[in-house]
């Protein structure tokens, strides 16, 4: 009793100011502080009780290695949860029994292998504990918590771990505590001996454990969509609150297991064919006019959600182009991150849409051969080249502009220049811009020339004004996170300027087509404009903070207008009609998707009744079109590479 006494204190001595901690407006205090009191006084209780009950033993035995797992175990489950805030009880019970259970299934084999049990319950507190404190700060940096599919990504993760810094936080220091004075506890004391034959029992509850998880896995799964519990598909908040509402250790297994790209109803190789086959070579077009493709990091109009006033205009440039441009805004996949899933729309025409959410396409769907805007440029007579101010281990983008075919790949461009400076933190637009204008002029002009990059200049964290030059100020508001990003944008802005006006004295035709990956993640801004919590938006209203500003300019003229309705794996075809270059057989089947459904994106799409319905929904008379739309993708992603 002493044993077990003690571990249910350490626990509730950390229950108590996770209350606290999350329980802090003043609506909510006096129950915060009453229940940190309790679980103080009755971890005090159960101290006494325990030494009581040791002075009262005539013999030690020891604690039962089952109590000494039971007891880790419990804390290892609710850890993650109490550090994420998340919901006690669960949405459904059969989630807290599950999530208690998967963790208890590693506890149990602990007590299996053949060494001294106190390792492996250690090395277990650790790992789970290490997981919480992950999570927090996943969360704190880009909004939305570790999923399966990040293991894809770690190479991504190590690249740009550098731009962001590590703040010691109240919840992480709990978490440490509350592992330290269990991990003490289980080194002073002493463990019971486990014969064969209980480890052969603690290794049937294990299977037995998993097998439970596992078979219930599909059905809580499901649950979840059902119920609303789980929306893996909508804002970054949406994400974060599925697993607290399911909990942080099932609800990654469950992404694991479940959330993964499934073929379409009705697939066939012969079907997916039928869209996407070439079945002539194409002549190659009399005009091939220059094409530059600029996928601008993090670059887009907060205006769009709600105005607000500035010392002045924050992208000049960019507002007039509207006079002599095809521009509008274009609904993304990606939100404070994930650029690469940007580029892959754009590039491939392929939506983000019928992957799972999370994904990081680069790293997880390129593994082979894929046609798209590249291979399609090349069948009419263009030279292709794709240079990045990035290390080709970033999202993978070495192998992934391989296998996209690039004719030339050029990474870690800074190296090469004569002159440059940073913004921000990061290699400015400006440099890199005269960078791109110094590889058109070496550019054979009897070919037609695409070339296409993706900047960094606005590139998060927004934690140092420190970076930028401060031209733009707020004049009824203040948050430094987002005048850090308006003056580099404006930055961004004047070498917009810059490149145009260069552009504009060449004699050859060159089209820019330029548009924003995605929205920063600066929540408290984005909550201001809205007036709300972003996890209370409906999709309609959520979509403007997925559609990022964008240009197609030409620097022999074009009539100008205005797009609305368009997503980003649409924006390649806007390209060719502007161009005059034919379209590839799969963007006529885009266009013929596009009649009908407008705009698709991972959070939801737009019906030509100007409808939004989340991802995960299928709306009533656009099922066939969906599936048409998934049935050619699924070939082109997983099965065209086979037919080359």
């Amino acid at each position: 009793m002493y044993y077990i006494s003690v571990s249910l204190a350490s626990i509730l001595m950390c229950a108590g100011p996770s209350a606290l901690y999350y329980l802090v407006d003043d609506e909510r205090r006096s129950i915060a502080y009453t229940v940190t009191a309790v679980c103080s006084v009755v971890a005090l209780v159960l101290i006494v009780f325990g030494l009581w009950c040791r002075k009262k033993s005539s013999a030690d035995q020891g604690m039962s290695p089952l109590a000494a797992a039971l007891m880790m175990g419990f804390s290892s489950y609710i850890m993650p949860d109490l550090v994420m805030g998340s919901y006690f009880p669960k949405s459904s019970p059969v989630y807290t029994l599950m999530g208690f259970l998967l963790c208890m299934s590693f506890y149990f084999l602990a007590l299996v292998i053949p060494v001294n049990p106190k390792i492996t319950l250690i090395f277990l507190k650790v790992f789970f504990t290490f997981f919480a404190i992950m999570q927090y700060y996943i969360v704190s940096f880009r909004g939305n918590p570790v999923q399966f599919s990040d293991f894809f990504n770690i190479s991504s993760a190590l690249e740009i771990k550098s731009e962001y810094s590590f703040t010691i936080q109240d919840m992480p220091i709990i978490a440490v505590t509350e592992a330290i004075l269990q991990i003490v506890i289980l080194c002073i004391i002493k463990l019971g001996k486990t014969s064969l034959k209980r480890r052969g029992i603690y290794g049937a509850a294990s299977v037995i454990c998993v097998v439970a998880v596992l078979t219930t896995g599909r059905y809580c799964f499901e649950l979840g969509i059902r119920n609303r519990y789980i929306r893996l598909g909508f804002s970054d908040r949406e994400v974060t609150n599925s697993y607290k509402q399911v909990g942080f250790d099932l609800m990654f297994l469950y992404d694991g297991l479940y959330n993964r790209v499934e073929k379409p109803e009705g697939y066939t190789d012969d079907k997916g064919r039928a869209f996407v086959e070439i079945k002539a070579k194409p002549e190659e077009p009399e005009k091939k006019p220059v094409i530059i493709g600029i996928l601008n990091e993090s670059f887009a109009d907060f205006r769009h959600i709600s105005d607000f006033k500035m010392s002045e205009e924050v992208m000049p440039n960019y507002m007039s182009l509207k006079n002599e441009a095809v521009t509008g805004f274009v609904s993304v996949s990606a939100y404070g991150g994930y650029s690469c899933n940007s580029e892959y729309e754009f590039l491939t025409g392929n939506s983000m849409a019928f992957l799972p959410p999370g994904s990081a396409a680069f790293t997880q769907y390129l593994d082979n051969k894929q046609w798209g805007l590249v291979t399609w440029l090349k069948e009419l007579g263009y030279r292709t080249k794709a240079v990045s101010p990035c290390s080709p281990g970033l999202w993978s983008i070495g192998s992934a502009y391989e296998n996209l075919q690039f004719d030339e790949r050029e990474y870690n461009c800074e190296q090469y220049m004569s002159e440059k400076h940073n913004v921000n933190g990061e290699l400015s637009d400006s440099s890199l811009y005269k960078y791109l204008e110094e590889k058109y002029e070496e550019h054979d002009k009897s070919k037609g020339f695409f070339m296409w990059t993706a900047t960094m200049q606005n590139h998060g964290p927004y934690d140092d004004l420190g970076y930028v030059d401060v031209k733009v100020t707020f004049e009824d508001y203040n948050n430094d996170e987002a005048l850090q990003y308006l003056n580099s944008i404006h930055s961004s802005d004047e070498a917009l300027g810059e490149l145009i006006d260069y552009f504009r004295n060449v004699d050859e035709e060159v089209i820019i087509v330029f548009f924003g990956d995605h929205y920063p993640h600066i929540p408290s801004f984005s909550e201001y404009l809205y007036g709300k919590s972003l996890g209370s938006l409906s999709v309609e209203d959520y979509s403007r903070l997925r559609q990022t500003p964008y240009f197609i300019w030409d620097n022999k003229g074009l009539e100008a207008r205005e797009t609305e309705n368009l997503s980003l794996n649409y924006l390649s075809n806007e390209l060719m009609e502007v161009a005059g270059l034919p379209k590839a057989p799969y963007q006529q089947e885009l266009d013929r998707v596009r009649e009908k459904i407008p705009s698709v994106s991972s959070f939801g799409y737009r019906t030509d009744d100007g409808k939004w319905y989340e991802s995960t929904e299928t709306a009533d008379g656009y099922e066939d079109i969906l599936n048409e739309y998934k049935t050619m993708q699924y070939y082109r992603i997983f099965r065209e590479y086979k037919d080359h």
